[in-house]
């Protein structure tokens, strides 16, 4: 079936609700220590740690969306439990992140957030809602109908004319390609008469890309690598379709739209992604990693 514009407006407010109900419970527990455990087969640390925050936002937002899967017929995919490929036969799944960042946020840092989204069997987001717990911030958008923030219209500021921001995974500052990247972006800055290269990491991949589209000019970029990781479907839904929505760059390494949906495994590892504040930075970024893939 196809979803109807009334019926993804009724389902954004849907994901809404239960974004807006984790992100309390995880905001209510911030201060408190928590017990960590780790998944295998996994490189990233990142990656690997997990709390009980995570699985009871997890039980949260699936308390939300269990009318509208029973109602719409609708897959899903959730970090914190087996994908059992329901994706993959239904029209549309819910794809969520109960808590991206869980690393930031045992350390009581920010960069940590919820990521909902609703995406087709062909991999495109048609809703996506991220919160924000440690501003109290909630982003949403629909395909076709621009991004709002906390429920009004975002709309983007001037940018900072001084530097390039660009946020890295901070498993990224240890690769043997860090340097070379840098070297790219440098070239990149000069050619567009910026005066520094701000390089942050430490945050998850939701609030990476979030945390440029307000006020700098800036990328976040995950290279394409061999071993599983580098991100997974959730991590990308729903900031994909708010960069969408607000005309910013967002792609894979090489320039292609985000395969969100890939049959052989929710990892986005073998792809890379690149956001970009805006278009023009996005190809020439797009161009240096196809070099650097090209040398190494």
């Amino acid at each position: 079936m196809k979803l109807s514009e009334k019926h993804l407006l009724e389902l954004s407010q849907v994901a809404e609700n239960a974004a807006r109900s984790a992100s309390a419970y995880i905001k209510s527990q911030a201060d408190s220590t928590h017990k960590t455990n780790f998944k295998s087969g996994i490189e990233s640390l990142a990656t690997q740690v997990v709390t009980e925050i995570d699985i009871e936002s997890q039980r949260l937002i699936l308390e939300h969306l269990e009318s509208s899967i029973k109602t719409f017929d609708l897959g899903l995919l959730t970090e914190e439990a087996q994908d059992d490929r329901s994706r993959l036969v239904k029209d549309y799944f819910w794809c969520i992140d109960p808590l991206d960042g869980t690393l930031p946020y045992t350390e009581q840092q920010p960069g940590y957030a919820v990521s909902i989204a609703l995406v087709s069997r062909s991999g495109i987001p048609v809703i996506g809602v991220v919160a924000d717990p440690y501003r109290d911030t909630i982003y949403a958008a629909i395909k076709g109908k621009g991004c709002t923030l906390n429920g009004k219209a975002l709309v983007l500021k001037p940018k900072d004319q001084d530097s390039l921001v660009c946020h890295f995974d901070r498993s990224f500052l240890d690769s043997s390609s860090y340097q070379p990247i840098i070297e790219a972006l440098e070239s990149i800055l000069t050619h567009k008469g910026l005066k520094a290269l701000n390089v942050r990491s430490g945050a998850g991949a939701v609030m990476n890309a979030l945390g440029l589209c307000d006020s700098h000019i800036g990328c976040y970029i995950k290279l394409p690598k061999a071993n599983p990781g580098g991100g997974c479907i959730w991590d990308f839904a729903a900031t994909s379709l708010i960069y969408s929505e607000l005309g910013l760059h967002v792609s894979d390494a090489y320039g292609n739209v985000l395969a969100l949906n890939r049959s052989e495994s929710p990892y986005m590892n073998q792809h890379g992604v690149i956001y970009a504040t805006d278009l023009t930075l996005g190809q020439e970024i797009v161009k240096a990693v196809s070099e650097l893939t090209k040398s190494s």
